[in-house]
């Protein structure tokens, strides 16, 4: 039988960070192992817009073509949709975490046939095979959103249950993403060694910030594959693709120190030459000195912690269930080790004001971190803070080009307006960065094949909007 052919695609955003995209190349492994032919477009990495993206699509000859689709990048993605629908006669399937949190707006904005909600796997396989199939019994399968072609009525199934074992999971189609072929851009910017791959070990997050969409996704249950699989995924990754730097991109990878000292003391013995970050932000009271010993003879180099702010009355406020008197001694032991540090900073959350902004620019220049992101803050889609954000607007008359971490902003807190937190954001980046040590440290981290990258970042970080600032 002449199986169904897919295509899966990344839309093309102006991001600073470009990676595989592991979602769509666990999705690409799964349906691969149905015996379904699939490919992969990542716009993003091939810089495809317009009717370049298209010509591309359409030598492909896609049966289903299926779209991950991020807040950040929603507008672009409705146009691509719309463009396709007028070129290529296909099914499209939309997913990822904006479509998760509104499924029923999402399908009707955007015209897509159908929406994958949550984890993917298992739904976008079913839904393949019934395509394939032509089978119209839609309501039967977990974790969809469509409209009805009967009376136009769209329809939400019963959400699909969680994998337990994600050792059953196939590897992500690594030949379909080739890692070494990807930019020196991962996410933190920096990097050790070249070539680089990412990989998630775990699956959820316990925690229950207000800011983050996680739990759209992954129901604040955490999973974790087996150490054992991790570092068999890992060797692939040096054997096939030459990769030298492992960054571990899960939600909270030393959630449980048990997972970490198998993870270590498997890639210590099997002697991989390999050394590994976490660009992703840790909890910081996750952490002890055995472990970070463990950690740093495994090969890590480098963490990143997710602090957001300096205020203790901001993290009671979003739920992040961390208080900052620990941070001084964490840091201080993570710096004996040797591990270089990074911090990850959110301007803006509800309650800011120029008090709690003042302390969170003095505590990250006072504690030793090497390397800090200020973002500013968005309220997302399935998050806490969306709902309160919401509650006096509509959906259909939103601009969500203004949900973004970088350009213009929607969202002002009751103190301090959009356009004075775009100045904060770029005030506290040059507050902590143009300091002659940290300034020159961080200079001589940058690897000549990135100053193109840099230069971008930076005027992207300065200059977009800049008419919009003040």
């Amino acid at each position: 039988m002449h199986r169904m052919k897919v295509v899966l695609i990344q839309p093309y955003y102006n991001s600073h960070i470009v990676t595989p995209p592991l979602g769509l190349g666990y999705l690409a492994g799964y349906l691969e192992a149905k015996g379904y032919r699939v490919n992969i477009i990542d716009c993003i990495a091939r810089g495809l817009t317009g009717r370049k993206f298209l010509k591309v699509l359409a030598k492909e000859k896609p049966d289903v073509i299926g779209i991950t689709i991020m807040t950040a990048y929603y507008t672009r993605a409705r146009k691509i949709i719309r463009d396709i629908k007028q070129s290529i006669d296909c099914c499209i399937v939309i997913g990822g975490p904006h479509v998760s949190a509104l499924p029923e707006f999402s399908i009707k904005d955007t015209e897509a046939d159908f929406a994958v909600l949550g984890e993917g796997e298992e739904s976008f396989a079913e839904l393949v095979s019934r395509l394939e199939m032509k089978d119209k019994e839609f309501q039967t399968v977990k974790g969809i959103c469509y409209r009805d072609p009967a009376n136009g009525e769209i329809v939400v199934t019963s959400r699909q249950e969680l994998i337990d074992d994600l050792n059953r999971i196939p590897f992500p189609a690594w030949h379909l993403i080739k890692p070494h072929k990807y930019p020196p851009t991962p996410q933190g910017f920096f990097y050790k060694k070249f070539p680089i791959a990412p990989i998630i070990t775990s699956r959820g997050c316990q925690y229950n910030c207000s800011f983050c969409a996680s739990g759209v996704i992954w129901h604040r249950r955490i999973r974790r594959r087996s150490a054992e699989n991790i570092v068999d995924e890992i060797q692939l990754l040096v054997a096939k693709f030459g990769i030298k730097e492992i960054h571990f991109v899960d939600d909270n990878f030393t959630f449980s120190k048990e997972h970490v000292f198998s993870v270590c003391n498997q890639i210590i013995k099997r002697k991989l030459d390999i050394v590994w970050a976490c660009p992703n932000g840790l909890r910081i009271d996750k952490l002890d000195r055995e472990l970070l010993e463990v950690m740093r003879e495994a090969g890590c180099y480098s963490i990143t912690f997710g602090v957001e702010s300096g205020s203790q009355d901001i993290l009671d406020r979003t739920n992040k269930g961390l208080n900052l008197e620990v941070l001084p001694n964490v840091l201080e032991l993570v710096k004996k080790t040797g591990i270089k540090i990074g911090g990850f900073f959110i301007i803006g959350l509800p309650g800011e004001n120029r008090d709690s902004f003042n302390k969170t620019m003095n505590l990250a220049k006072r504690l030793p971190f090497d390397r800090v992101q200020f973002s500013r803050f968005t309220p997302l889609p399935g998050t806490l803070e969306w709902n309160r954000w919401l509650a006096d607007k509509e959906l259909d008359a939103l601009d969500w080009d203004g949900l973004r971490f970088y350009g213009d902003s929607l969202y002002d807190t009751e103190e301090l307006s959009s356009k004075e937190l775009v100045c904060l954001q770029r005030f506290a980046f040059w507050r902590f960065y143009f300091r002659p040590t940290i300034f020159l440290k961080t200079l001589m981290e940058v690897k000549p094949c990135q100053i193109k990258w840099l230069i971008k970042r930076f005027r992207d970080y300065f200059f977009w909007s800049v008419e919009n600032t003040g």
